[in-house]
């Protein structure tokens, strides 16, 4: 069953522990939320990345000016 997180926030005050989007709870310190954050922060990180490459991209298409066609 697919459960989706249209609402993200804290309703039952902080018992350490966490929700799933299953709907299970685990602690917060758990290897599975670990891994989640971490696999966060390389999406983060990626994205950085190409943004970063698609502006110097950019920029050398625009220093070298117009090309004729071939």
């Amino acid at each position: 069953m697919e459960h989706r997180l249209s609402r993200i926030c804290t309703r039952s005050g902080d018992d350490s522990s966490t929700g799933l989007g299953d709907g299970s709870r685990v602690p917060k310190d758990a290897l599975r939320v670990r891994a989640y954050g971490t696999v966060d922060e390389l999406n983060s990180s990626i994205g950085i990345r190409r943004a970063e490459r698609e502006v110097v991209a950019l920029a050398h298409t625009e220093a070298l000016g117009p090309q004729p066609l071939r």
